[in-house]
């Protein structure tokens, strides 16, 4: 294992370093008290010239015959960004892919505490390092009843981790995506021992496994198309997120303030099987509103996948059918559409009308008109999307971009059967 610990120029104080399970020792740097605590580490001390000349020859004294090694990294005193970001580098460039690191920040200077928290972060994802901690010996709080003085030692290592509720937080609020977030939900459940030990915890961890099982089936079905499924996982979900709410204020606390951005993401799209059995015109609004849901987070091929097949479905609706997966007769409304769409590019407009159903034609369907054109022009865009340009002539990116975002305004304007 390698461990990153830095030293100041200023005054060091023999103090006994207390860890959180209890063991302790006593020395004039934390990094000291840690190499008996993780012996055989490589240990990398970063030191300004005035610290090297201060206190080097004393913390390798104390250090060598414990770790595996001892080797100073010079850097600068880290007075403007263009040295702060010259320690990065150093700390980032000492540290190989996949290695075990363990940051000691106890007596890093100005802003190196924060400058690790951030190499810490950068080297997991960049580097893929198993970060074994972030570890803070907590001097200003030491116990100063006794000599030496007792400070106890702050494992800070799960604020690291904010930083992964960030970037999950990120990818929910720009693509919807919560798959990030669920993961982020399982890390954070009690483990094995607690639940183990303590039926109570053991619900609540329970709990959170189902909320993160519930946004990761909101998230799969909104990615491969699924709209019901979706509307019956997003109808799960608030019930999931309001049974873990005591285990997400104990073991989840960075997901509080999200889970109502969470909640208010997906509402307008939940509806349970049942209630989209019993009132699918419903069903139908709530699915138009998962297109617009898509446009708003750019997921471009998805919302013009769900909006060819809905104007099917609202063809349906109007036509007097209550569910929208028989495959005959939306056959049936597509080859009425495909022929009086052929014939109005040669007719000015004008169509026949066509029989699809028992005393069921097209014309009884309102803004058939409208209608047509759009599943005409979606159709095209969606398949232009799933043809990846590779058509004559293919739109552009940013004029594609364009077309979509009008032709979801332009579905918002169809009338559903109540609204007829």
């Amino acid at each position: 294992m390698k461990m990153i610990t830095f030293l100041g120029a200023t005054r060091a104080y023999e103090t006994t370093y207390v860890m959180p399970d209890g063991r302790e020792h006593t020395a004039p740097f934390c990094g000291v008290a840690l190499s008996r605590f993780y012996p055989d580490s490589d240990i990398l001390v970063f030191v300004t010239q005035d610290a090297r000349k201060r206190h080097y020859d004393r913390f390798e004294a104390l250090t060598e015959d414990y770790a595996a090694s001892v080797t100073p990294v010079n850097i600068s005193d880290g007075r403007n960004e263009e040295e702060l970001w010259r320690i990065f580098r150093a700390v980032v460039d000492h540290v190989a892919n996949g290695e075990q690191v363990l940051f000691d920040i106890t007596h890093g200077f100005r802003s190196l505490p924060f400058l690790s928290f951030l190499a810490a972060a950068y080297l997991r994802v960049v580097k893929e390092i198993e970060l074994k901690g972030v570890i803070y010996g907590n001097f200003e709080a030491r116990d100063q009843s006794v000599v030496p003085n007792r400070a106890p030692v702050i494992d800070m290592t799960r604020f690291v981790g904010l930083l992964d509720w960030m970037i999950a937080a990120d990818r929910f609020i720009r693509f919807g995506d919560a798959h990030d977030l669920a993961e982020r939900l399982r890390a954070a459940k009690p483990d094995y021992r607690q639940m183990k030990a303590d039926p109570a915890i053991r619900e609540q961890g329970n709990r959170l496994n189902q909320a993160a099982r519930a946004l990761d089936d909101v998230s799969l079905a909104l990615r491969l198309l699924r709209p019901q499924e979706a509307m019956a996982a997003s109808e799960q979900l608030q019930t999931r997120l309001g049974d873990g709410v005591e285990g997400i204020h104990a073991y989840a606390r960075p997901f509080r303030p999200l889970a109502r951005q969470v909640t208010e993401a997906y509402s307008p799209l939940a509806m349970s099987k049942d209630a989209q059995a019993a009132d699918p015109v419903a069903a139908l609004a709530r699915e138009r509103r998962m297109v617009q849901w898509y446009l708003e987070r750019r997921q471009y091929v998805q919302a013009m996948a769900v909006a060819r097949e809905w104007i099917v479905s609202w063809a349906m609706t109007h036509l007097g059918f209550t569910t929208f997966s028989d495959s005959k007769m939306r056959q049936k409304v597509e080859c009425a559409f495909g022929q009086a769409n052929k014939q109005r590019q040669t007719r000015h407009g004008e169509f026949d009308d066509y029989a699809i159903a028992q005393e069921k034609n097209l014309r009884d369907i309102p803004e058939i008109t409208a209608g047509l054109s759009l599943y005409e022009r979606i159709g095209g865009i969606r398949n232009d999307l799933l043809h990846a340009g590779k058509r004559p002539s293919p739109l552009s990116a940013r004029k594609m971009e364009q077309k979509i975002t009008s032709l979801c305004n332009e579905l918002q304007s169809l009338p559903l059967p109540r609204e007829s």
